[in-house]
């Protein structure tokens, strides 16, 4: 299978996972500055990461993709055991998907979220994006807790996912100074030998 992703983004967590479970990856990075007609036919939204299966088809959705790394090795655990875990688990995720990360996608990108294009505007647009990234910051470091893990107190998928964009907090003044549960997960996860090898791959491949 083919993964197309991009260093620096979400991406990375289906590398991570992919590591952990042992799943063979051809990595084809992917300059989302210059984006191709043949990636854009992949990702109509020019989004990392797409997955192009060994039959040709295509699929997005990080989310979906490491669910469905999970599924091709169950006898990894890095999902549920039952109902309430998978509750916990996809309650994360979407947490992720739909707080964390937006927060920073105005962050990263103020011109989108204002129609005037002087520094002042710009600035106030970042300004109020941190705020909000705080926010969403403090709830995943009472969540975090001092397990060193986002949920069920163990490794999961959604360990890899919190680690591609935990990271982005080093972006801003005081990087972890605020939050040293994530500070702990983070150190972890950067210790554990595969995610090593995930970025490594991440910038490489």
């Amino acid at each position: 299978m083919k993964l197309f992703h991009t260093p620096g983004t979400r991406s990375l967590a289906p590398i991570i996972v992919a590591e952990w479970l042992d799943i063979k990856l051809d990595l084809r990075k992917v300059d989302l500055q210059n984006l191709d007609s043949y990636f854009l036919s992949l990702s109509p939204l020019g989004q990392v990461p797409v997955l192009e299966m060994n039959s040709g088809e295509c699929k997005t959705q990080v989310d979906a993709i490491l669910q469905y790394f999970c599924a091709l090795n169950p006898e990894g655990k890095l999902v549920g055991k039952d109902i309430f875990d998978w509750f916990e688990i996809d309650r994360w995720i979407a947490f992720l998907t739909g707080d964390f990360s937006p927060a920073f996608v105005v962050w990263f990108n103020p011109g989108r979220y204002t129609t005037q294009d002087d520094e002042e505007s710009i600035n106030a647009v970042r300004a109020a994006a941190e705020n909000r990234i705080h926010r969403v910051a403090q709830v995943l470091e009472e969540q975090v807790g001092t397990t060193k893990h986002i949920v069920l107190g163990r490794r999961t998928l959604v360990d890899a996912y919190g680690f591609a964009v935990v990271r982005w907090l080093e972006l801003l003044d005081g990087g972890y100074d605020q939050y040293p549960n994530l500070k702990q997960f983070m150190d972890r996860m950067n210790d554990d030998y595969h995610v090593q090898k995930a970025l490594v791959r991440e910038t490489s491949g």
